[in-house]
């Protein structure tokens, strides 16, 4: 199927162009008219018609232009279909177009010379698989029922693309002077046109992958050495706050010396007076408070209050038998004078102010009184306090009673003096657990 100069005529009558808008009130209209003979030339195949739309939005550049040039070939699809008796099977062959695409232009221009009859129009119009019916329909087929219309006129009222000033637009007289070139000299190669299209594309779709890694690269980059940044800025910071060691000079070896063995003390005389006058001060100083015990070596542990002597009368003026061997087989008064007994009693228990509730009562029963300032049954971190002097005829009884309050371990030390004549020292500590 070729197409010829009266096709391209008789399309121009139906399209009903306003050609003086166009031409701007005629001023354009040879422009107009060399375009219209340079594009729609004698005997070309529709394949052919179809590419130099294609090209010709190629080598236009500004919008409007564009879809003045796309609404034109839909134009042509629609003349086909309505004037020169094709299928819409044979619109897509040989336009090469998909049947979807041409049966939906068809539906569009119909739709608009009939509004009355849309769903009839949707409906045969529908073309959903390669097997449907509709395929094969043609114009003549809906003519009885639509009318003729369509073939007088292709244009609409509101058909603002017929009436376009195509012509005063730049690119106008490029897309003119290139269509006219192809025809008086050489015919346009379109398919190298596409290659070096799709080439373009390539080499432009590159072009930008390669700016993109490049971009991402840098802002990579950036972030990388601006967290570096970043960290080495915190760690100055918080080693303000740290002990810093670099600054030591490790070159040093360590050399241990006796600083005192060589350190020489040189004190004048106002100073050693000063020392003496010290040293001669009674530190805490209290006439009722002495040391309660010696040292821990002379301090004995009993088993339990059995081991306290039966006769403590006896007992200041007779040898202990927890008493040293180098001390002689008797002693004297004086000697066992300086060498009364103390006693310490330590308990631990749950309930430490039950136990002071049933020691107060044993101290009236048995004239206990306390040693120093400090009242018994004081309670202090971790326990009560007691700090007693107990008759000595009494002592015995006095501890035995208190050991059956709890669990008891006493320690028995000789007394540092202060004691009441008559009287032991007892210390007991209950322990809070």
């Amino acid at each position: 199927m070729m197409l010829t100069k009266n096709d391209f005529e008789h399309f121009k009558n139906w399209l009903d162009l306003d050609i003086n808008s166009i031409a701007w009130e005629g001023r354009y209209a040879e422009s107009f008219s060399g375009f219209w003979d340079s594009f729609f030339k004698d005997q070309i195949a529709p394949i052919e018609l179809g590419e130099r739309f294609e090209y010709a939005k190629k080598l236009a550049k500004s919008g409007p232009l564009i879809s003045w040039l796309n609404w034109l070939f839909e134009k042509y699809i629609s003349f086909s279909f309505v004037n020169q008796g094709l299928s819409v099977r044979e619109i897509a062959f040989t336009f090469d177009l998909e049947v979807k695409y041409v049966s939906t232009i068809l539906r569009d221009h119909l739709i608009k010379v009939y509004p009355a009859f849309e769903d009839l129009i949707n409906e045969n119009f529908q073309i959903s698989n390669v097997s449907s019916k509709n395929l094969f329909l043609k114009f003549e087929d809906l003519v009885n029922i639509l009318g003729a219309d369509a073939k007088v006129k292709g244009t609409f009222e509101d058909d603002i693309l017929a009436h376009m000033e195509v012509t005063l637009y730049p690119d106008w007289p490029n897309l003119v002077k290139e269509l006219r070139k192809d025809i008086l000299s050489l015919k346009v190669d379109f398919e190298n046109l596409r290659k070096k299209t799709a080439f373009r594309k390539q080499l432009r779709f590159f072009q930008e992958v390669i700016i993109l890694l490049l971009l991402l690269s840098i802002i990579v980059f950036a972030l990388k050495n601006t967290n570096k940044w970043y960290e080495d800025y915190l760690i100055n910071k918080i080693t303000l706050f740290e002990p810093n060691f670099f600054w030591l000079d490790k070159s040093l070896s360590y050399q241990e010396q006796d600083l005192l063995a060589k350190q020489q003390i040189d004190l004048s005389n106002k100073e050693l007076e000063e020392l003496e006058r010290l040293e001669a001060q009674t530190v805490f100083s209290d006439d009722k408070l002495d040391s309660r015990y010696d040292p821990e070596s002379d301090v004995v542990v009993l088993d339990s209050v059995e081991d306290v002597p039966k006769s403590f009368g006896e007992a200041e003026t007779e040898q202990s038998e927890y008493e040293e061997n180098k001390k002689g087989g008797y002693r004297d008064s004086s000697y066992a004078a300086s060498k009364k007994k103390a006693y310490r009693i330590m308990m631990a228990s749950v309930e430490p102010s039950k136990i002071r509730d049933n020691i107060l009562p044993l101290m009236k029963r048995y004239g206990v009184s306390q040693v120093d300032n400090v009242k018994p049954g004081t309670r202090i971190p971790g326990g009560l306090y007691f700090n007693l002097q107990v008759p000595s005829k009494s002592l015995k009884d006095f501890m035995t009673k208190i050991s059956s309050f709890g669990e008891a371990s006493i320690f028995e030390s000789p007394s540092q003096g202060g004691d009441h004549p008559g009287k032991n020292r007892v210390f007991i500590w209950v322990k809070s657990i």
